[in-house]
């Protein structure tokens, strides 16, 4: 049996009937009209280009002829159940009829080996409904995922091609027809994945159903029938992807325990939850078709090391599968979504990790320090990085103070990171070299002076030459450098105070600055106190700033750490402040003691 000529044959069909049918749908779509019935081809194609290889090449296989067959009926009843609304049941009422029938045709769930035992068991009946509820189960996954018919394709594909590599390292347990049907599967949906958009319309779910149940019956023919119970499992990691983007809103309620779940209402699927977030169609797409490919890689890789002992291969899935939720959750969100002119953005503070945050944009930012240096009274601006949202869980000092700050915004990619995996509506960084320049350019403008605090001997008064370069009419009112004992801290004070500054640039490090700021707040009579960390050194030139490049990909503090090796030991905040994260997304909220009392 040549797969090969199957997967071409399979494919050489599908690719010219999905690209008639995109040329043709693009045509009358341009054209006025009323409307239309509600249609999804890719399931039919998928179909015709299955029936032409087994014509071909296993005309007399009664197995194959059969679940063919069945897909067919399966796309009629599916196809009547769009145009005949509410009628979704009558879709999953075909599927178990064809699937029972398919059931004792001899495509069936038959015995399977439990761990730890060397016996086969025998499933009887019961192997029967194990099919029927299988096939239903995948039909149903595949058709919730109909709006965007590019993912219920893709896994299908994907999951073929799986099936395909398990036959071929298992070919004893699955057989050559079952390598045949899924390679042929594979070629017919993915060829199919550039028309995706033009294939079905107005929301119709018949090719996913089809779909569905095709994937269905092809892992009973290659991977559940007289299986192992690891090569059983397969099917259920292979389309995890599917099932975890149908369950997820339930699972999402569960963190709030039992009560909180209604299952009578019809839940979203995944990939519209993030659309409606601002993701674009494309980027869904790629995250679920991503993750698809992880877990294939798994099921393959738990075929490679199948004698070794269940114990390290569920040990192997556990850690596999939480690392791909955490990785690919992390991925989603830092993907760029809805421009923040087009999301409504949040009217106040936000809480990171118990920490306030303001979520604001370095323009933003700059607005609210102008409105303080019109009030002319104290005001302390707090920019944390993730090494002070870290520090700040253990310092109740450094804590209180952030706590009381007139304002906080974020500075540091993993800050950023971290608001993202939260789902708080933190952007963009205010970075502080960019915040440093903005606000003496604001003191400038309004006719105040600037007092430049920290850094080594000289470095203050550089960085205070290159900001009067940069900035015309900019009036520098002192400098001072960050080496001064405690002794000498009252004359220090008295100078700020005397030569009233607008803005003072306190560059003492973290956690210092910030608590020499809030000791002296009130003596100092500065409308803005700001700590700028090693900003003034970059200012000055004696340290490079990262390319603009790794400063827009969040990267700044990779290119520091690669030119200061001495900052290595800062990195382990970016590890913690993401473990923090974690942990609070899992963290359960709390519930009501008591339900709400009607009346």
């Amino acid at each position: 049996m040549n797969n090969l000529a199957g997967f071409l044959t399979s494919g050489a069909v599908a690719l010219p009937a999905a690209a008639v049918v995109y040329l043709w749908e693009r045509w009358r779509l341009s054209r006025p009209g009323g409307p239309y019935a509600r249609a999804d081809f890719s399931g039919l194609i998928l179909l015709v280009a299955l029936a032409a290889s087994w014509w071909v090449y296993l005309p007399t296989h009664p197995q194959l002829a059969g679940v063919l067959f069945g897909g067919g009926i399966v796309f009629v009843i599916a196809a009547l159940a769009d145009n005949w609304r509410p009628a979704w049941w009558l879709a999953i009422v075909g599927v178990v009829v064809v699937g029972a029938l398919l059931s004792y045709q001899g495509v069936t769930v038959r015995v399977v080996n439990l761990p730890f035992s060397q016996n086969d068991i025998s499933l009887g009946w019961f192997g029967h409904v194990v099919t029927v509820l299988w096939m239903v189960i995948c039909a149903v996954l595949f058709a919730q995922a109909a709006s965007i018919l590019a993912v219920p394709l893709g896994v299908a594909g994907l999951a073929a091609g799986t099936f395909f590599l398990v036959c071929q390292l298992q070919p004893a347990v699955t057989g050559p027809v079952a390598a045949f049907a899924a390679v042929t599967v594979c070629g017919a949906c993915l060829v199919q994945l550039p028309f995706a958009r033009m294939l079905s319309y107005a929301g119709a779910t018949a090719g996913a159903y089809t779909i569905g149940y095709l994937i269905g019956a092809l892992s009973v023919m290659g991977a559940l029938k007289n299986a192992a119970f690891l090569v059983a499992v397969l099917p259920l990691i292979v389309v995890g992807v599917p099932l975890f983007a149908a369950t997820y809103t339930y699972a999402a309620e569960l963190r709030r325990g039992w009560r909180a779940v209604v299952f009578t209402e019809r839940r979203r699927h995944l990939h519209d939850l993030l659309l409606s977030q601002g993701y674009s169609q494309r980027q869904v797409i790629g995250i679920l078709l991503g993750g698809t490919v992880y877990l294939c890689l798994l099921a393959l890789l738990l075929v490679w090391i199948i004698k070794i002992t269940f114990v390290v291969k569920i040990v192997v899935v556990a850690a596999t599968v939480a690392f791909g939720l955490l990785f690919f959750y992390t991925l989603l969100r830092l993907l760029p979504h809805a421009p923040a002119e087009q999301l409504p953005r949040s009217s106040g503070q936000v809480r990171l990790l118990g920490m306030p945050l303001d979520p604001l944009t370095l323009d933003e930012a700059l607005q609210e320090a102008e409105r303080f240096l019109v009030e002319d009274r104290p005001h302390m601006i707090v920019t944390p990085d993730a090494s002070a949202v870290v520090r700040a869980q253990h310092d109740k000092e450094l804590r209180q103070i952030i706590e009381e700050a007139d304002l906080v915004p974020p500075d540091g990619a993993g800050v950023v990171l971290a608001a993202r995996m939260l789902n708080l509506p933190v952007d963009v960084r205010c970075a502080g070299c960019d915040m440093v320049e903005q606000l003496c350019r604001a003191a400038a403008n309004r006719g105040r002076a600037v007092y430049l605090l920290g850094g080594e001997a000289g470095v203050a008064e550089e960085a205070a030459a290159k900001l009067q370069e940069r900035i015309s009419g900019l009036e520098i009112a002192g400098c001072q450098h960050g080496y001064f004992t405690p002794e000498e801290e009252p004359e220090i004070v008295k100078d700020i105070r005397q030569k009233r500054p607008g803005v003072l640039l306190v560059a003492l490090g973290i956690p210092r600055q910030e608590k020499w700021i809030k000791a002296h707040l009130e003596d100092l009579r500065v409308p803005i106190c700001i700590g700028v960390g090693g900003s003034l050194d970059v200012i000055s030139g004696r340290k490079k700033r990262a390319p603009v490049w790794m400063q827009r990909a969040g990267l700044e503090w990779l290119y520091r750490t690669i030119k200061e090796p001495h900052r290595l030991l800062r990195l382990q905040a970016l590890p913690a402040i993401v473990w923090m994260s974690i942990r609070e997304l899992l963290r359960s909220p709390d519930l009501p003691s008591e339900p709400p009392q009607n009346g």
